[in-house]
């Protein structure tokens, strides 16, 4: 009998097994309490939640963190692709950027941000374990 191999993805989520240290840049009060919880149900680490470009930077300045998941439709000063760049110039802090647009809307200014993925809502706590897994694997490979 054939068993059906696993997928990539599924390699990885459960190869992967040191936490992250997350910021978490969301507007939404109720995505943002969902994000933390998956977070920590997945075991990892909460290194704060914004919910604006400035609050991102001073996060990211006063905390050190992994990764920052960032939702591109924030509202107020900057979007996420905004915040996403300043992260990454500033802090050299790569971000997976939420968003619920196509991949195709996605090409162009996202793509400058120099994302390392996508994470497209509408999310389960599954898709956020792979998006990170992949994230995860991503950093250890820019060493």
């Amino acid at each position: 009998m054939n068993k059906a191999q696993p997928a990539a993805a599924d390699l990885i989520v459960r190869t992967h097994s040191k936490p992250l240290r997350v910021l978490v840049v969301e507007d939404e009060a109720l995505v943002s309490l969902f994000l933390t919880e998956v977070l920590q149900d997945l075991g990892h680490q909460i290194a704060g939640c914004a919910v604006s470009l400035r609050g991102a930077l001073r996060l990211a300045a006063a905390t050190p963190a992994d990764i920052a998941l960032v939702d591109i439709g924030l509202a107020g000063e900057g979007d996420g692709i905004d915040v996403a760049s300043e992260l990454r110039a500033r802090h050299n802090l790569p971000a997976l950027l939420m968003t619920g647009a196509s991949q195709a809307a996605l090409e162009g200014r996202a793509a400058r941000a120099r994302p390392i993925g996508y994470l497209m809502k509408p999310y389960t706590e599954l898709d956020v374990e792979r998006a990170l897994a992949a994230a995860a694997v991503h950093l250890l490979c820019r060493f």
